[in-house]
């Protein structure tokens, strides 16, 4: 889109756009600079060329409304097709080493129960809410695998990190460029923890029930279609005390769960939405 935006006469109008979302860079980060007010100008004036595009492929149908109402978009030329995932590579890992070996890789010391977070540092993320709960929730380390993106908000963390005396119960991996390493770490984790206030489609936390990793998330906005009811849910996402809450509840309760996230993955196998991709492009 942005190329589209740079050079207006790209032949692009007959193409197929995959929009996985429209980012709203007030939850991306709280102060831009410069050259990020730049950047997401450009991407912004970008979107309004969906209008000229032939077809438009969405994740959601939450990103399919959206597109409709900001844009004046006819919904006819817009499919949707989820995420897909390849269970046969994200699934339950029967290794008795796994967690040794990532700890030792990742130079990772600690006995603690994990809670595993995936994805960036920007605000929506909402990642101060996960390590608020480490100071009442003493017994669990926390591991955040990605880039920060938005480096003031790792700032931000760090600070909260050092303040709290958290240093040793707090692990951040800024890349993997292993995506077994990944599964690996899903398996390891006792919780996955997605209190996300944003989001227009939402993997990770299907990436983590495919592994078997009980997930505690918000449902707000596109999370609500992706998750369904098959996770411990957040009514107030910026809530510790109630993350703590559920945190132990889902310890607990483990099993209650398996069944109801089992169902829910199975409508994003490959298998299934290569066919939906196969109609679109052959106009069936």
């Amino acid at each position: 889109m942005l190329i589209y935006t740079l050079f207006p006469f790209f032949p692009t109008k007959n193409s197929t756009y995959i929009v996985h979302d429209i980012r709203d860079f007030n939850l991306s980060a709280e102060k831009k600079t410069f050259l990020q007010k730049i950047y997401f100008h450009l991407i912004s004036k970008s979107y309004k060329n969906l209008r000229k595009i032939k077809k438009i492929i969405t994740p959601s149908e939450f990103t399919k409304s959206n597109i409709v109402d900001m844009f004046w978009i006819n919904r006819e030329k817009i499919s949707v097709v989820y995420s897909c995932f390849d269970l046969n590579k994200f699934k339950i890992l029967e290794d008795n080493w796994i967690k040794e070996s990532l700890f030792k890789k990742y130079k990772i010391n600690t006995n603690n129960k994990i809670l595993l977070n995936i994805w960036s540092e920007e605000s929506r993320k909402n990642i101060i809410t996960i390590l608020k709960s480490l100071n009442k929730l003493k017994e669990y380390s926390f591991i955040k695998i990605g880039r920060p993106v938005i480096l003031k908000n790792r700032e931000n963390h760090l600070k909260y990190i050092k303040e709290n005396k958290l240093w040793d119960r707090v692990h951040f991996i800024d890349y993997i460029d292993d995506i077994d390493d990944i599964i690996k770490f899903y398996n390891i984790a006792d919780i996955f923890v997605f209190p996300s206030l944003f989001e227009w489609f939402g993997r990770p936390p299907i990436e983590a029930q495919a592994c078997w990793c009980p997930v505690i998330s918000s449902d707000k906005w596109g999370l609500k279609e992706v998750i369904w009811d098959s996770c411990s849910i957040l009514k107030d996402p910026e809530d510790d005390k109630e993350l703590c809450n559920k945190i132990l509840e889902l310890n607990n309760n483990r099993e209650k769960y398996i069944k109801l996230w089992l169902i829910n993955i199975k409508r994003f196998e490959q298998e299934v939405n290569s066919e939906k991709f196969y109609k679109i492009f052959s106009n069936k």
